[in-house]
């Protein structure tokens, strides 16, 4: 007689609720390992509501402290620790570098979100839309966007930012389009639909972002502007305002600060106590002293306060300046210090400890620093390319 064997899954050991339990603690890596085990588990593991779950807890568990750190010789994940114990993490390969999609250009990193790293590459090699690119390095996989409904010319120069916003569950990326005596052009693109741009019709007249810095806080990308205006004796005095786009309706407002801005102040994002997360803006005091105010309470102008200043000391001889680069989950500020040829170092500022220490490898020239989470984020998408 033919003994048949029976075939015995993992699912009839544990119920389903049980493995997803499992995998939902697992680190990115040894999840996309078990995606191979079974259909089941595959099938478990690229739904959209386990990835915005496995991401919630990698966040919340504080797995997250990493920063990646960019730099024209290398593309790095450090730990996010203090200064005595920072050492990398990993070394992350461009996926698209001297490819023939980009004509043997990298690309420059713009942003990261939720594990998701933006990158453009730039329009001066010749090409009217170049291409833009969505990545996750943590599961090797790679997206074009389509081509925006503008090309730039040696006239016009592009931004573009990357964004997730929690209340609709969507990745967005925003591109701003200047060009010299025209009015700003804002086009808006969704993963969650991944169709074409949409051009905003609704652009301030007066909207004339510092497109260098900018913050998403509270569902909004934030940017700091400067205009010239006449006095009441004639005289040009600079206005400061900050202006937000609302991810979810495409709308625009102003944020209220403090009134008495010398200069436009350099925007971004702080980690306060817990989950806060404040709009903070640098105010500069000269080459080598800056003050840091956050907004405690959004939207509310009398909530701004100072939090530190940044004073850099040392005889006038040597002449050196510093500028604000980015934080550390820790609440350390990174500036890059230097004379007034060049800056050649990057230092970690302490504010408890009022200390300077350097940071990172002093050898490479970062331009791009942000904290990472590693994520399953475009495990399941279609038109991604793995590497």
């Amino acid at each position: 007689m033919k003994i048949q064997k029976q075939q015995w899954g993992v699912e009839e050991y544990f119920p389903e609720e049980i493995i997803d339990k499992i995998l939902l603690k697992l680190p990115v890596k040894d999840v996309i390992r078990c995606s191979a085990v079974c259909k089941l588990w595959n099938s478990l593991i690229k739904n959209p509501t386990f990835i915005q779950t496995h991401l919630k807890n990698q966040t919340h568990d504080g797995i997250s402290k990493r920063l990646l750190l960019i730099s024209r010789q290398s593309y790095d994940l450090h730990w996010d620790n203090p200064a005595a114990l920072f050492g990398q993490y990993s070394n992350l390969r461009n996926p698209i570098r001297n490819s023939n999609w980009t004509k043997g250009i990298g690309g420059q990193v713009v942003g990261t979100c939720n594990g998701l790293v933006c990158l453009a590459v730039s329009s001066i090699h010749g090409d009217p839309c170049p291409p833009v690119i969505l990545w996750n390095p943590s599961i090797r996989k790679f997206g074009f966007l389509p081509s925006p409904s503008r090309a730039v010319d040696c006239y016009r120069c592009e931004s573009y930012y990357l964004c997730y916003d929690s209340r609709i569950d969507d990745y967005k990326v925003v591109r701003i389009v200047r060009e010299p005596y025209c009015q700003v052009e804002v086009e808006v693109w969704s993963l969650a639909s991944a169709s074409a741009w949409k051009s905003l019709d609704n652009v301030p007249a007066d909207f004339s972002p510092c497109t260098s810095h900018h913050a998403f806080v509270n569902g909004a990308l934030h940017w700091a502007q400067s205009r010239l205006t006449r006095g009441e004796e004639e005289e040009e005095e600079s206005t400061v305002s900050v202006v937000a786009l609302d991810l979810v309706d495409g709308s625009f407002r102003n944020v209220e600060i403090l009134q008495g801005w010398r200069g436009a102040p350099m925007i971004s994002r702080y980690h306060g106590d817990g989950d806060q997360c404040w709009l903070a803006l640098f105010e500069l005091q000269g080459d080598s002293c800056f003050d840091l105010w956050v907004m405690k309470e959004y939207g509310v102008a009398e909530s701004w306060t100072k939090l530190f200043n940044v004073h850099l000391l040392g005889s006038p001889e040597e002449e050196l300046r510093i500028e604000p680069f980015g934080f550390t989950k820790s609440g350390q500020v990174v500036v890059r210090m230097g004379g007034y040829e060049e800056f050649n170092s990057f230092k970690s500022y302490d504010p408890k400890d009022k200390q300077f220490r350097d940071f990172g490898n002093q050898a490479y020239d970062y331009y791009f620093m942000d904290s990472f989470v590693e994520s399953l984020v475009l495990l399941g998408q279609t038109n991604v390319f793995s590497y």
